[in-house]
């Protein structure tokens, strides 16, 4: 019998402008992909998964987000701001057990639940097929692919940086991480270590990007640097959806991910 209480948290703040004209009125999440708008998806896709809560983190068009399976927080900085940036709007709910999620995505049911059953205290799901499914996105893979460099115990080394040749790129980061209480209380306490410095928020865990501007893979990135960030390997089962190639191909592997 599950007694843990499962949280995810979907950043679903951002536009899309690559998505143009789909998302001239609406959110990225919100693209439709076979009748059903992404976000749609993965809240079906959770809560199958055992998920009790969801919040999603909005920005653009907020309104457009109407699901009643949803606790809404706002971004009212979205123009502006990154998606570390949105987590941390949604601050109350950076406990217990939790999934953070991209908005962008979708992911089969298998998936969630193998990275919600990996106990480690930061973990990411890390698709060790990526190259088939990059090779179906962009005729360079390596073009738009980043660093993904494993460590033994299933721990990584370093991710999310352009990648200088293809012994970097050893797996993929999907957009899907998992937090025990204990990786809620880490990434708690780095934040706000990072926002409480002057000079660090300016160059947030060695980015070069702000701490408003600071992507996931930064933060992500630092913690695995500290030795404290697990990867859950998958292969392929999932999407991303950033531009109108992208949208086609999701339209084909949907009915793959779902049962």
């Amino acid at each position: 019998m599950k007694n843990k209480k499962m949280t995810a948290i979907i950043l679903a703040a951002g536009q899309g402008t690559r998505l143009r004209p789909y998302t001239d009125h609406i959110p990225k999440c919100m693209v439709e992909v076979q009748g059903k708008p992404m976000i749609e998806w993965q809240i079906e896709i959770l809560k199958s998964a055992g998920v009790d809560q969801i919040v999603a983190v909005t920005g653009y068009r907020e309104d457009k987000i109407t699901s009643d399976q949803v606790t809404k927080v706002f971004n009212p900085l979205f123009a502006e701001t990154n998606m570390v940036y949105s987590l941390f709007c949604a601050e109350e709910f950076i406990e217990g057990d939790l999934l953070i999620c991209y908005g962008d995505i979708v992911y089969s049911c298998e998936n969630a639940e193998k990275l919600i059953g990996n106990l480690n205290d930061v973990v990411i799901a890390a698709d060790d097929e990526w190259e088939k499914y990059w090779s179906e996105r962009f005729d360079d893979p390596l073009s738009d692919a980043e660093t993904f460099v494993k460590s033994p115990g299933n721990k990584v080394q370093s991710l999310g940086q352009k990648a200088q040749s293809a012994d970097q790129i050893e797996s993929q980061y999907i957009g899907l991480t998992r937090l025990s209480p204990k990786g809620c209380r880490i990434i708690r306490e780095l934040y706000h270590e990072e926002k409480n410095n002057s000079d660090r928020r300016k160059n947030a865990w060695n980015s070069g990007r702000t701490i408003e501007n600071a992507y996931m893979t930064d933060f992500l990135n630092y913690i695995a640097g500290l030795g404290n960030l697990h990867y859950q390997p998958i292969q392929g089962g999932w999407f991303e959806v950033d531009d109108p190639v992208d949208l086609k191909i999701a339209e084909q592997k949907i009915s793959h991910l779902i049962r």
